[in-house]
């Protein structure tokens, strides 16, 4: 029986740290695990997004197909267990294009699910792997991530309010469980204050039964520099045209980097 673990979401929960250090470890990894993370699934996160954006039928069937081909490219070439981690499977993250929750990460799931077993005839063991965060973390880190890359105009009280419905992750995680049911199992990790960066990899491969006592961390990735949200902030309510706030942003963190 072959052994799947779909590592969904959370956004900003070490997700970029725990795929990077699969990608870093991929020469030592591909004889035992086969892993496919976002720069390997590009087109079926894109689709997943947009069914998170416009939770129709067709946006649904446009994310199977897409999320299919993945799969059909993998039969018959491994008898490896196998390792999705895709954050943008869970949908958008919240806060943008008018996405404010996780509302649709159980029927991407269920698709998920439904596609695995479909390749294998049903002689899948599944895993869903979530890592979530506290919920004040969380929000602050969404707040970081959504204000870098957009002219939002809230600060982090403000935005925190809009945030607050969709913050409940373990919720989320207990809604992928009930719709499952006894189809796969659905684990969760709280990585708020985690100081082991290589727990999470090496808990979802421990799922695997996949060894990972060599393999080599990587550092704290998307790190917000001391003050960074607020000067955003200021920049994203000036007059400023939209290309010269970018560019601006883009210098801070080129300083802030050079600094470290």
């Amino acid at each position: 029986m072959l052994k799947v673990v779909v590592h969904q979401g959370f956004h900003k929960t070490g997700t970029r740290t725990l795929q990077t250090m699969l990608y870093r470890n991929r020469f030592r990894l591909k004889t035992r695990v086969k892993a496919l993370v976002p720069r390997n699934l590009k087109d079926a996160g894109v689709a997943a997004r947009r069914f998170s954006v416009v939770p129709e039928e067709r946006t649904l069937e446009k994310f199977r197909m897409k999320f299919r081909q993945v799969l059909l490219s993998l039969d018959g070439h491994s008898d490896l267990p196998l390792l999705i981690s895709s954050e943008e499977f869970a949908g958008m993250i919240p806060g943008r294009k008018g996405v404010w929750s996780y509302a649709q990460t159980h029927i991407l799931a269920e698709v998920i699910c439904e596609e695995i077993n479909r390749l294998t005839d049903n002689k899948a063991r599944i895993t869903f792997f979530y890592t979530t965060r506290d919920t004040a973390d969380w929000i602050k880190s969404v707040y970081w991530q959504n204000i870098r890359g957009n002219r939002i105009q809230e600060d982090l009280c403000e935005y925190t309010e809009l945030l607050n419905p969709g913050a409940d992750l373990d919720g989320v995680v207990a809604r992928v469980a009930e719709h499952m049911s006894s189809r796969a199992d659905v684990i969760s990790l709280n990585t708020s204050g985690l100081s082991d960066r290589l727990f999470p990899v090496t808990k979802v491969l421990s799922i695997l039964n996949v060894r990972s006592d060599d393999l080599t961390p990587v550092r704290n990735l998307n790190v917000q520099p001391v003050g960074a949200a607020e000067h955003f902030l200021e920049l994203n309510r000036s007059d400023m045209t939209d290309e010269d706030v970018m560019i601006a942003k883009q210098a801070y963190l080129d300083r802030s980097k050079a600094a470290t």
